[in-house]
């Protein structure tokens, strides 16, 4: 069983899947996943992952970003359940890049810098240019002051001290290659 099956209708997951569009796939499936789904700073989450699409330069890149958050955030959904509405496997390989893993215990702010710091490295070590993009957007736009300003001064705090570093980095590393 696709487990895409607890949020689509099987006619309506079979029509995904048989979709040629990439993009409209993509969106088709965000659009359902996220509609309930709202941002830290009470925006429908929708529009982060449509922000984080729009600033790639290609259309693999952008099919990626609308999925970037799908495996990570909605529960039960998987890689192979991707695999399975025929996302393409270099776009698979994207996604499991730019997907933070799942910790087996509570970690402490220290403990979460170091390991996003660690999953940073990660990105730039596999050469991904798409996947060193794609992150670059998406901590743009998570960390860009119109948005931070609908945060509270806690989130924008831990927000900054987790992307003020690295976004350095990727920058760094976008620029190298």
């Amino acid at each position: 069983m696709n487990n895409l099956e607890r949020y689509f209708e099987k006619e309506d997951l079979e029509k995904v899947r048989r979709c040629n569009d990439l993009y409209l796939k993509a969106f088709t499936l965000v659009e359902v996943l996220f509609k309930d789904k709202i941002d830290k700073g009470g925006e429908p989450y929708i529009g982060h992952l449509k922000r984080v699409s729009d600033k790639m330069s290609t259309l693999e890149g952008k099919v990626a970003a609308l999925l970037h958050d799908t495996v990570e955030d909605i529960d039960g959904v998987t890689f192979d359940d991707l695999r399975d509405i025929n996302i393409p496997e270099e776009i698979i390989q994207i996604l499991i890049l730019v997907t933070k893993e799942e910790s087996e215990k509570p970690l402490t702010k220290e403990e979460n810098l170091i390991r996003y710091g660690r999953e940073i490295d990660r990105i730039i070590k596999s050469g991904n240019k798409t996947a060193v993009e794609l992150k670059i957007s998406d901590m743009t736009d998570n960390y860009n002051p119109e948005r931070l300003k609908l945060c509270s001064k806690e989130q924008r705090e831990w927000l900054e001290l987790k992307y003020g570093s690295q976004l350095e980095k990727l920058l760094s590393a976008k620029e190298e290659n």
